[in-house]
């Protein structure tokens, strides 16, 4: 590699004894992209080779380039895709490259180029006898020496952890992982509008906080210098949304980063994107029915399709339907139908027994909710391949749903393909009730549950000056993104995952 580099280097100081500047830091005034210059019209190759015209102006990296005697043929790649440009050896110039020197244009293609290199071209569209839609170049503006090599035969990485480290290189040698993350904007894009059109506002809250609330989650800690405090980072938006409601606000929502100090797998990462919105005077029926609305539009906008193959937990390929009506199913009756059991009915020690024998790690320390959830992701959750809202869960699992009476809350959570994809909340809004149950939040905190939520005076005053009633939600971006786009890996659908330094 570093005679590689050195190569590249000399030539980079060739250039500049022609007079050129091989980091050009000025505008290339692009008309085009790749692909929209291959949608223009073509012309006649002997009309362009006697003409002066050069109307089309295209910009990329070379990542191909082949010379077949006085002709060269080689690929620009952008952000769009790629187009094949041709040189004509006398038929185009380089900008700045005096005419007295040994270097014609053509044998500076040859000499000085490498495949790269950012380069910039103006010339017209014509068609080769292939049937290909070529750009023929009069003219070459050299803009930037790329002093690394691309991967091998432009091949790509093969190593999927070298993909994340140097996502810069994927994208330059996979268009699929730029169409991925063009897609994942074009999603956002989506979100926002959905909201926008709905009346909501977007709002932006701290991520760093002094008390982690709106989850159940280990925190990341950090020490603010001016302040000479600890903080957290936010495991979740709800606090602070609910807050703003109660000042006044209607419908908001945030789409930001936060960070749960946790196990990463590949549907769990430590720092992910979250799009959370409350509405006040809204039902978690409507919450429902928005959801839908919102999958189908992103389905049908962006990707246009409705059916998407899918990787379910187990790395296998489903297909499924957005088109077609999202069931609807309680907690327990999932519990009772997949592990046997009544959730209501059952003894704390049965509950115990029945997580030994499934194999949960935590069967002697955990509490109930956990237990049942954990239980709920043993035996039920890998059955929920089409869209499927889980509702009614345990009351301890969901301290900031409004309670229905018999130890479970008004929440649902969204299941596809055994991905949970989203959280929603009939909001709880009485401050009394909130207060005891953060109080044994607490307690279970201070008995070890490192999960657990402590109580939060601040919230709870906000509480007690008055909350209308609301619903709430709350998705995952990433994963979102992963199941449409196919990806089994929430690494895939981020640009830099968080990764172990390779010197370790």
């Amino acid at each position: 590699m570093d005679s590689l580099v050195a190569e590249r280097l000399r030539k980079s100081e060739k250039i500049r004894e022609l007079g050129i500047d091989p980091f050009l830091a000025t505008p290339f005034p692009k008309n085009f992209s790749a692909t929209s210059a291959k949608e223009l019209p073509t012309k006649n190759l002997e009309d362009i080779q006697t003409s002066p015209k050069q109307s089309v102006a295209v910009a990329g990296r070379l990542v191909l380039f082949r010379a077949m005697g006085k002709l060269a043929f080689g690929h620009l790649s952008d952000e769009s895709g790629r187009i094949q440009i041709c040189f004509q050896k006398g038929g185009f110039e380089v900008e700045n490259l005096p005419e007295d020197v040994e270097f014609s244009p053509m044998k500076f293609v040859e000499k000085c180029v490498d495949l790269g290199d950012f380069l910039g071209v103006f010339g017209e569209m014509f068609e080769t006898k292939h049937g290909e839609k070529t750009l023929f170049v009069k003219k070459l503006c050299f803009l930037s020496k790329a002093l690394r090599p691309m991967p091998e035969k432009f091949h790509g990485l093969e190593s999927r952890e070298r993909c994340y480290r140097e996502r810069n290189v994927d994208m330059m040698t996979n268009h699929e992982t730029m169409s991925r993350f063009q897609k994942r904007s074009a999603m956002l894009r989506e979100i926002r509008e959905f909201f926008w059109e709905k009346g909501f506002l977007e709002v932006e809250t701290p991520i760093l906080q002094e008390k982690a609330g709106g989850a159940m989650a280990r925190v990341f800690e950090t020490h603010h210098n001016a302040l000479d405090h600890d903080f957290v980072l936010r495991i979740a938006l709800e606090i602070d949304h609910k807050r703003l409601l109660g000042g006044g606000f209607e419908r908001i929502f945030e789409i930001g980063k936060c960070f749960r100090n946790e196990g990463s797998d590949p549907s769990h990462l430590q720092e992910f994107s979250l799009c959370e919105w409350y509405a006040a005077y809204e039902s978690l029926e409507t919450n429902q029915q928005w959801m839908e609305e919102m999958l189908r539009r992103i389905c049908t906008n962006i990707f246009g399709k409705t059916k998407f193959n899918i990787v379910d937990k187990d790395d296998n390929e489903v297909e499924i339907d957005f088109e077609q009506k999202f069931h609807s199913v309680s907690f327990a009756s999932l519990l009772e139908k997949y592990a046997g059991i009544d959730m209501f009915s059952l003894s704390d020690d049965d509950l115990r027994k029945k997580a030994r024998e499934l194999g949960i790690e935590n069967a002697e320390t955990a509490g109930r909710g956990n237990l049942l959830d954990d239980i709920y992701k043993k035996t039920a959750r890998l059955h929920l391949i089409h869209p499927t809202f889980v509702l009614d869960w345990p009351s301890e699992l969901k301290p900031l749903a409004n309670p229905n009476g018999d130890g479970t809350s008004k929440v649902y959570q969204l299941l596809i393909a055994g991905w949970e994809t989203i959280n929603a909340y009939g909001e709880l809004i009485d401050p009394t009730i909130q207060r005891k149950l953060l109080e044994d939040q607490q307690k279970a905190k201070n008995a070890g549950d490192d999960e657990a939520m402590e109580i939060d005076e601040i919230f709870l005053k906000a509480m007690e000056h008055g909350f209308p009633p609301m619903t709430g939600n709350g998705f995952g971006v990433d994963r979102l993104c992963a199941l449409l786009t196919g990806m089994p890996n929430l690494r895939d659908v981020v640009l830099f995952p968080t990764m172990k330094p390779e010197n370790e």
